[in-house]
């Protein structure tokens, strides 16, 4: 016997087997019915109930029994009992199953949408900056910096140009109630905008990945790139920078009892500072340099000419120019070593501040206009450190604070352990006060669909919007409710 005899005698043994065990597990099973004459029990008479026919679907008994329904015969008449529970026969043409799928979808819409509650749909939340931020690992929503995300993903691109990364929500802090009750509640919602107009990508990511850096640098005056206070104006344009800082955000329901304040005091510039105190110190050398920067471009409007003999206020000018001569040789000497240290020592903290008890060791002159109660106008001259701004007498200080401001924001969003301990209690407060009055919000409706994102214009996060405006995403209910996020739209409002 060879070897493909001996496989099939074998193969024929093991069927024959497994016929046996089927045999017997299948005669175990059966049930045992005994005989009339094995009943002890007496024979009652019993009228055996008409039961009517039941028709039962294939497709029902399919979901029952868990396996796959039958294919009906091609012979079927018309008047046989066959009905499958499909909207559609299922011998219909796919044009006919797909419109009938889209039906189906609509129908499904219409009753979510009749289903939402008003107040529900009306819920608004405050996107609130952590100030100061907690824990960078478990924040999940933040505006501006970087995105995160699915791993592998490219930088979503609008008009084959890379897109404008602007905001990304955590799905799962949102409250259930939120939108309707529509949306996802899970992995999270990155909002895009084309760098030039109002036209928005809105991804809903599963699983977000590793922060990714923009593939662009941005440029002043283009996109929606608009720096704190003066910054945009061409004389300190190139001092600003030019990124949006991450600003990781709590979810806080709005309270309409306590509205936002309309705008933000700045008492400094009504009553006076010196940024020889501790917490307007440069704090690396980017802040220092910049400071230099600006104060050399000043020194140019220092008074220093005397004024002709038959001036009346000659005395005065030949003082006010003597002062401001000597401040000008001062402070350039200070301003040349500043710029060698630069590329020459690390930076430090105390070289900061000696800096600016240096600088604030230099007084300087300026006249001031008054008018006597008999209308006749005089001059009066004012001496002061050059560390110090006064309202009336401002020579460089204000455009250093303003830069500083900028500088203090990208370097406290990176680790708020870049500044200072005086420098966080002056800005923080400020800063929430700023975010308080430019805060962005989720939720609510604009003509009918929810709003998705409203961001206004910030300061804060370097953003401008049209003429100050506000941006609104916003997106169709019945969108909303598949998750269809391709046809969110964006418009600039007031």
């Amino acid at each position: 016997m060879n070897e493909v005899e001996l496989a099939a005698l074998m193969l024929a043994g093991a069927m024959l087997l497994c016929i046996a065990v089927a045999v017997a597990i299948w005669r175990g099973r059966r049930p045992v019915v005994s005989s009339p004459r094995e009943s002890r029990m007496p024979k009652l008479p019993r009228k055996t109930p008409e039961v009517a026919d039941v028709e039962i679907a294939p497709s029902r008994l399919a979901r029952v029994s868990g396996k796959a329904p039958l294919e009906p015969p091609r012979d079927l008449m018309p008047d046989d009992p066959f009905e499958p529970d499909l909207p559609v026969d299922i011998m219909a043409e796919p044009a006919a199953i797909e419109a009938a799928l889209a039906t189906m979808v609509a129908e499904v819409e219409a009753a979510a949408a009749e289903d939402i509650d008003v107040q529900a749909a009306s819920l608004t939340l405050h996107l609130v900056p952590q100030i100061p931020p907690r824990d960078a690992i478990s924040t999940h929503s933040w505006l501006g910096g970087r995105p995160r995300l699915a791993t592998g993903a490219a930088w979503p691109q609008i008009d084959d140009q890379p897109a404008d990364f602007l905001a990304q929500l955590g799905c799962a802090d949102l409250p259930r109630d939120l939108w309707g009750g529509l949306g996802p509640r899970h992995g999270a919602l990155a909002f895009f905008i084309h760098r030039h107009r109002p036209e928005v990508r809105v991804l809903h990511i599963g699983e977000p990945g590793a922060p990714l850096a923009p593939p662009y640098a941005l440029n002043l005056g283009e996109g929606w790139f608009g720096p704190y206070g003066r910054l945009g104006d061409d004389e300190l344009a190139h001092f600003a920078v030019r990124a949006f800082p991450q600003w990781p955000v709590d979810l806080a329901e709005a309270d309409a009892a306590n509205p936002l304040p309309s705008d933000v005091a700045d008492d400094l510039d009504t009553h006076g500072y010196d940024i020889a105190d501790p917490a307007f110190h440069p704090f690396d050398w980017g802040s220092l340099t910049a400071m230099a920067a600006i104060l050399e471009s000043r020194l140019g409007r220092l008074v220093t000419d005397p004024a002709a003999d038959d001036d009346p206020a000659s005395p005065i000018l030949e003082r006010c120019a003597a002062i401001n001569q000597e401040a000008r040789e001062r402070a350039a000497e200070i301003i040349g070593i500043i710029h060698e240290s630069a590329v020459r020592d690390p930076f430090s903290a105390g070289d900061a501040t000696a800096v600016m008890a240096a600088l604030h060791a230099i007084p300087w002159a300026t006249l001031i206009p008054r008018t006597n109660p008999d209308g006749a106008q005089t001059f009066e001259l004012a001496t002061l450190p050059l560390t110090e701004h006064r309202a009336d007498a401002d020579l460089w200080v204000r455009d250093y604070r303003t830069m500083l401001f900028d500088r203090a924001k990208h370097a406290w969003c990176a680790d708020p352990a870049n500044l200072s301990a005086p420098a966080r209690a002056y800005f923080e407060p400020f800063w929430e006060s700023l975010a308080a009055r430019e805060m962005a919000s989720v939720g609510g409706e604009r003509d009918g669909e929810p709003i998705l994102l409203a961001l206004p214009t910030s300061g804060l996060m370097s953003r401008r919007f049209g003429d100050d405006q506000t941006l609104l995403v916003t997106i169709a209910r019945a969108d909303l409710a598949i998750g269809d996020f391709a046809k969110a739209r964006a418009q600039l409002v007031r």
